[in-house]
């Protein structure tokens, strides 16, 4: 089974764009003809390929697999900027300094014409053609009230695209940051959304313009780049507008104001177009294409979290349930499942654009769900729940005070290729969530994130890493040169002065690694750490740190008590392997 991540949409912004997509499927239109007798001649290299695909755009009933259609990466030997085009819609969409775009963009357009259902998907085959809707949007007339009609169906066809909607409704005007904190699964890797204090307060520390644009290019979680994406096509259709959005935060010794131009508010249209979403007697409610594949994106064991999703979702069509009744339904379709898990994934199906609606203590779904099917190869191959998802189960039980959205540190602990996000949630489970003050500096020559209470403070570096994390002697000398760098605060040591972000108050010093687990010698460099430089310090797991920030939160332990637990060279274990 080829893997695919229909549902989520990046980078495919124009209308244009995707209606040349669409049409590739249309036998004889302009860009199908444009393709066979130009494009494809001139711009793949491979004689064979050439060949194929033109014959497969010659076909009376267009299917053309998912392969041809994106096209490969680039090859070796090869950068971005001269590899060949390698696919039918790498050929169809024009860059900005060659006649084509790459493999990604490519996949982004069609991932965008599957999830909208202008394009249907044969899941066994790995094939795309032309769906009814589809259709009429190809052969609808450019600015006609048939496209707009068709654009409207589709659109709102589409969950995370009545979650935008809806928020914009309720909240008014909201930058990307607001609304991304709010879309997508909830404690769940691929769905990170930088919060909004970090970029006003980056904002605020920036000198230079560029520096503050900069920033706004180029800080933003996976959810945030969805709202983005997402509010580019309601701009088109005249649903939404962006205009700039004042927001006040603390920085320094004083409360200052900074504008993210990246903010939305409906449009009048747009206001009339959400009556659409939940229905009334002039406003047809349009069924919701959901997508098994949308279910879930980065999480290892996304099979087994897709089908406990879809099991959920499709015994709320039918019938209103309560926790424990949709435990028990969930039984029975081989999946043990907790209480607290379940409304989790209600909260998150909300999350991601369906109306769910809450009469006493049941649940049900008020939406008519199209395009949710099960993959074929999953009646002879049932997913299994990873370790990962069990231990979030357990810690879901456990987090009574904490925000659930902080599970993604678990996740994030495993994840080598996020660093810049566990460092971020890291750090605002410690300031935003409990009293710390801080942060997260992670730049270049500063430590991951510090804190600090009254008179303690506290050095982190967090280390993502698949496989556990052993501490290398290398990175051990890096904390070493940290905590150097702090007791002398010299400018001439590190002209950066991260050390400033500690309070003058602050006289007793800790450090810690944070990772997703420790393996081999980490103790060893540990005490190697402490010996050298005559602190003490501690290493904490994802879970742990939870579990420490849950007593903290609730009370059962003091924050003089949270620093004396960095007091041992060893690891901080609240729960047992």
């Amino acid at each position: 089974m080829a893997e695919r991540t229909f549902g989520w949409v990046q980078e495919a912004y124009t209308l244009d764009n995707l209606k040349n997509v669409v049409s590739v499927f249309v036998p004889d239109s302009r860009i199908n003809r444009l393709l066979k007798t130009d494009k494809i001649p001139r711009l793949i290299p491979d004689k064979d390929k050439r060949e194929e695909f033109i014959k497969e755009l010659d076909q009376e009933e267009i299917r053309i697999p998912y392969t041809h259609l994106k096209g490969k990466g680039t090859p070796k030997g090869y950068t971005r900027s001269n590899a060949p085009c390698s696919g039918i819609i790498q050929a169809v969409l024009p860059g900005q300094r060659k006649e084509y775009q790459s493999d990604w963009p490519a996949d982004s357009f069609l991932r965008w014409a599957v999830s909208i259902g202008f394009l249907d998907y044969d899941r066994a085959a790995d094939e795309c053609s032309l769906s009814v809707l589809g259709s009429q949007y190809a052969k609808a007339e450019e600015g006609s009230e048939e496209e707009e009609e068709v654009l409207k169906t589709a659109l709102l066809s589409y969950p995370p695209v009545c979650r935008v909607l809806s928020l914009l409704m309720k909240e008014g005007h909201m930058t990307k940051f607001e609304i991304g904190a709010k879309l997508g699964f909830i404690g769940e890797a691929g769905f990170t959304s930088i919060p909004q204090s970090m970029i006003v307060e980056g904002l605020a520390a920036a000198q230079e313009k560029e520096e503050k644009t900069k920033l706004l290019q180029d800080t933003e979680g996976t959810s945030d780049k969805y709202v983005r994406t997402i509010c580019s096509w309601l701009i088109s259709v005249g649903w939404v507008k962006k205009i700039p959005k004042e927001i006040k935060g603390l920085y320094g010794s004083g409360i200052n104001t900074e504008v993210i131009p990246q903010s939305y508010q409906l449009t009048l249209k747009g206001r009339t177009i959400c009556n659409h979403i939940t229905g009334g007697s002039r406003c047809r409610k349009i069924p919701k294409r959901v997508m098994w594949d949308m279910l879930a994106t980065k999480a290892a064991d996304r099979e087994y979290l897709r089908n406990r999703r879809a099991h959920i979702i499709m015994g709320l069509e039918k019938s209103a349930l309560t926790p424990l009744q949709i435990q028990e339904y969930l039984k029975q379709k081989g999946l043990e499942e907790e209480t607290e898990t379940i409304l989790d994934d209600l909260k998150s199906l909300e999350n991601i654009g369906l109306q769910i609606q809450k009469t006493r203590d049941t649940y049900r779904i008020t939406d008519e769900i199209t395009g949710l099917l099960f993959p074929e190869t999953l009646k002879s191959f049932l997913p299994v729940k990873s370790e990962v998802s069990i231990l979030k189960d357990y810690l879901r039980s456990h987090l009574t005070h904490i925000d659930h959205k902080y599970l993604i540190l678990v996740d994030l602990g495993f994840d080598g290729t996020s660093d810049r996000d566990y460092e971020i949630q890291t750090a605002q489970l410690l300031t935003a969530e409990l009293s710390f003050h801080g942060g997260r500096l992670g730049d270049t020559r500063k430590p991951d994130v510090c804190i600090y209470y009254e008179d303690n403070g506290l050095i982190i570096d967090n280390k993502a890493y698949g496989k556990g994390y052993s501490l290398p002697i290398k990175q051990a000398d890096e904390m070493y040169r940290y905590i150097e760098e702090n007791k002398e605060r010299s400018q001439l040591l590190n002209p950066n002065c991260w050390w400033n972000v500690f309070g003058k108050e602050v006289k007793t010093f800790h450090f810690a690694f944070v990772s997703g687990e420790f393996t081999g010698g980490f103790r060893d460099r540990l005490n190697h750490i402490s010996m050298r430089s005559g602190l003490k310090g501690a290493a904490v797991n994802s879970a742990n740190l939870l579990i420490m920030a849950e007593k903290l939160k609730a009370g059962t332990m003091g924050y003089g008590e949270f620093f004396r637990l960095f007091d041992t060279n060893d690891e901080i274990l609240f729960l047992h392997e």
